[in-house]
């Protein structure tokens, strides 16, 4: 049976991302670098794969970053709320500069001991970790041997590729944070998801944008 293949997408740049906070579940769309990051994203895979499904998290930000695939290849976009950012509880909408003096224990976790953190209100890293790659698995089941493109967020993407690596709880932090509409390449065979790139952005020409070093 030949590999499934899972582009695996943060969304495009978010009104959130530019105010600078802790996004979350809130739901800030694109802004017009974001829509311009989403289509190179969708030019890119058109010239490289042949997209056979489009799934992405409920939450603007990364829809309206799947519309530009799915439009491209004339498909469907299935969501899926496992695919959602974190959900940050008290976190929510709050500044990145401001996280570190109003709320100092979780932040010195978040930085220091990501796989531990749990917002106040909100759901833990390794929750998010589980939820994420139980939805990736089911969508690689659902489309054996073709390519679907998943768009989620930063928090997802990231829990998810640390645990599908099978590495230990201590190299959660050795991993960075993917830009807007970094692409990582997941397959799928023999009831198992494996690596095969990170977080390359190389297809966005000069319209990167990252998260602040604060986060």
């Amino acid at each position: 049976m030949s590999n499934t293949t899972i582009l695996l997408i943060r969304h495009g740049q978010s009104e959130g991302n530019v105010l600078g906070l802790f996004t979350g579940h809130s739901g800030y769309p694109l802004t017009e670098l974001g829509h311009r990051q989403a289509e190179l994203t969708a030019q890119y895979i058109y010239k490289n794969y042949t997209v056979d499904a489009v799934y992405s998290s409920d939450l603007p930000r990364a829809f309206q970053t799947a519309e530009h695939t799915a439009r491209t290849f004339g498909l469907p976009i299935v969501t899926d709320c496992r695919l959602r950012e974190i959900n940050a509880g008290k976190w929510e909408n709050i500044p990145f500069a401001d996280l570190s003096s109003q709320f100092p224990e979780a932040y010195a976790i978040w930085r220091q001991d990501l796989i531990r953190f749990c917002a106040d209100g909100g759901e833990s890293v390794l929750d998010v970790a589980n939820r994420a790659v139980d939805a990736l698995h089911a969508i690689a089941v659902a489309n054996l041997g073709k390519c679907v493109a998943v768009v989620a967020h930063a928090t997802t993407i990231r829990t998810a590729l640390w645990k599908i690596s099978g590495k230990p709880e201590s190299t959660m932090q050795e991993l960075s944070w993917g830009g807007n509409c970094a692409i990582s390449v997941l397959s799928f065979s023999d009831n198992k998801l494996e690596i095969k790139a990170v977080n390359f952005t190389s297809h966005l020409d000069g319209f990167e944008s990252v998260l602040p070093k604060s986060i």
